[in-house]
């Protein structure tokens, strides 16, 4: 199995669903920022926006909205990841790889970090409500996602190489055609 540094960072990253309350750097932050910022965007559109949440107050309302508790609160940063749907019909696709370009980096700098959301529930539309009104996303700027950001209050281990591969889900040119 072909594997370096970089390839081993994959298998590191782990949801982080507790944080220690030491803060995230503005640093480490913009590291974050420019790595979402190198994710693909269909036709190089670059639909998205990011609301840096700190407030402890905005955090507990999208905690709440959610039920999700308590790891939303305790992040020292959720960066709300919003983009303009005008502006790119693909705007949740490229959110969704900026999303895992800041958790790889998050994991590089020794950061953990938690995707949260839930389309189409109605826990998630509620989320959305609180931050249009908590953190003033504007009409018509779509949310994709939250991100939680801080230092990782508990420790994962790395997933084992092909623990996480499952070959049954794999074909070559043909539906039917498996390799065994």
């Amino acid at each position: 199995m072909v594997m370096t540094k970089e390839l081993e960072l994959f298998r590191k990253r782990r949801t982080i669903r507790r944080f220690t309350a030491e803060d995230v750097s503005e640093q480490a932050l913009q590291a974050l920022l420019e790595a979402a910022s190198v994710a693909p965007s269909r036709l190089d559109r670059r639909p998205l926006h990011y609301v840096l949440i700190r407030d402890k107050a905005s955090k507990a309302k999208i905690a709440e909205a959610l039920r999700v508790r308590p790891y939303i609160e305790e992040a020292p940063v959720v960066i709300a990841v919003c983009a303009d749907p005008s502006v790119s019909t693909t705007w949740e696709l490229d959110a969704s790889a900026a999303i895992e370009n800041m958790l790889l980096a998050a994991t590089a700098l020794g950061l953990g970090g938690a995707w949260v959301g839930s389309k189409g529930s109605q826990l998630w539309e509620r989320a959305i409500e609180v931050l249009h009104s908590a953190v003033a996303v504007p009409a018509g700027i779509g949310v994709a996602s939250l991100v939680c950001i801080g230092h990782p209050g508990e420790e994962k281990r790395a997933y084992d190489p092909g623990e996480k591969l499952d070959r049954v889900r794999i074909r070559y040119d043909h539906w039917d055609n498996m390799k065994q």
